[in-house]
């Protein structure tokens, strides 16, 4: 059950920090849902959040917001219009400091991207859909600290802000007080001391919060940027790698990885930074591409399948060098409009491609037996499903219509015990399916 505490805490925000939502986003269901949770569970009027669908809207509306004394929580995705936001997630932190929150809404849950998101200054992320309960918890998680240490750091941070070093440092001492050694404490602590010039004694700091919290990235990035300062180029690389292996999609980082070795004459590893920072660069460029030629490609899917086809090459000739299995499902649309549309040898070559990415990808195999099946190719289909059904034994849980498919390639086959065996399963699935019992009667009466 949801503690009432994070449905006071959300309230608190709106009426005691005279806080608002901004959201960036196109997603209408998340936008309903929203309000929704706001309006049902909390009593809050929708009055409190603002839609915004375009990054030039959003500046005019922080700036609008602020000077009306708003605190701003962003709810921002990840990519939108097709663009990736992690450069404005990283100038909102930056430029706005701790006088805004950003929580960013994305599909994604790998692991590295959410790290990265993270180092941007993410405040928290919410991986949609998401339920009201789990909502209300997010928000209030992000607004407001737990507890007296929370509120310490704050209060510390505030400090640091305001070029009093010297407080900061008396308030990481309290915290370190209630909890000994605690990374964000000795964190704030390290921050404290490197303002006062204690550069040392920072660097202490900073090494005994890492070793606290060994994925807590910024440790790490404060001990790096020391010895930047220090022009201790080889100790800054060591720490900067370290941070790469941790959050490895961040380019910006590479990029100085590769100018550090430059400084210290190693060309060979150098090229190699600078070369996998291009590769993630062109990497987020193109899939941004190849999300706007799927989206066309689905829209086309029912009426223009001629078109849809075309857009779906595009998006695997766009990502031709850099295929993955993320691609899978995009080989599997092409497939099926090239079904569509008569080309069932078309479409085993398309899927024949997709195998050299998954080889063991069961549903690939199921994809070329109907294929085949649709050119008549009955032996070829039995082979191919035969594999499907090794790699893929529950593949039948798929659907009935999937089950009534196997059990015509059985049959046309002349197995017409298994054939039987997925009818039946067909009818488990769904017991009016009444293509599975007009085949089951044909095959019962020997026909």
């Amino acid at each position: 059950m949801k503690n009432k505490q994070y449905d006071d805490d959300v309230r608190e925000f709106i009426a005691l920090q005279n806080g608002i939502f901004l959201v960036v986003s196109n997603d209408a269901l998340f936008n309903k849902n929203l309000r929704g949770t706001l309006l049902r569970h909390l009593t809050i009027k929708d009055e409190c959040v603002t839609n915004v669908f375009t990054i030039e809207t959003l500046h005019k509306e922080i700036k609008l917001q602020r000077s009306k004394g708003h605190k701003l929580l962003i709810f921002i995705e990840r990519e939108l219009n097709g663009r990736n936001t992690s450069d404005l997630i990283r100038y909102l932190k930056t430029d706005y400091n701790n006088e805004l929150f950003v929580v960013v809404l994305t599909t994604e849950v790998e692991r590295d991207k959410l790290v990265l998101l993270h180092e941007l200054g993410a405040d928290n992320i919410i991986t949609k859909p998401i339920s009201p309960d789990t909502l209300i918890e997010k928000i209030a998680f992000t607004v407001k600290p737990r507890g007296q240490i929370g509120e310490l750091m704050d209060k510390g941070r505030q400090f640091l802000d305001t070029g009093n070093p010297l407080e900061a440092a008396r308030t990481a001492k309290q915290v370190l007080e209630m909890k000994p050694n605690s990374p964000s404490g000795l964190l704030l602590m390290g921050d404290a001391l490197r303002g006062m010039g204690k550069r040392e004694e920072a660097l202490r700091a900073y090494t005994q919060a890492e070793k606290g919290a060994r994925l807590f990235l910024d440790p790490l990035k404060k001990i790096a940027s020391l010895h930047h300062e220090e022009g201790n180029t080889a100790e800054e690389i060591k720490f900067l790698e370290r941070l790469d292996k941790l959050s490895p999609l961040n380019v910006d980082r590479k990029v100085d990885i590769g100018t550090g070795y430059i400084k210290l004459g190693d060309v060979d590893k150098a090229k190699a930074a600078f070369d996998q920072a291009v590769r993630i660069a062109t990497k987020e460029a193109l899939d941004a591409v190849s999300r706007v030629t799927q989206s066309i490609a689905a829209r086309c899917m029912e009426s223009a399948p001629e078109l849809s086809e075309q857009y779906l090459r595009q998006t695997l000739n766009t990502r031709k060098n850099m295929l993955d299995r993320s691609d899978i499902e995009t080989f599997n649309r092409l497939g099926l409009m090239l079904r569509r549309q008569g080309k069932w040898q078309e479409a085993i070559i398309e899927y024949r491609k997709a195998l050299k990415i998954s080889p063991d990808d069961g549903g690939l195999f199921y994809n070329i037996a109907m294929a085949f099946t649709e050119g008549r190719q009955y032996i070829e289909a039995y082979q191919y499903l035969d594999r499907s059904l090794t790699l893929n034994p529950d593949l039948w849980r798929t659907g009935e219509a999937v089950c009534y498919n196997i059990a015509t390639v059985f049959r046309r086959y002349g197995k017409k015990d298994p054939a039987i065996d997925y009818l039946k399963k067909a009818l488990e699935l769904n017991p009016d399916y009444t293509k599975a019992k007009a085949l089951l009667e044909e095959i019962g009466n020997g026909s």
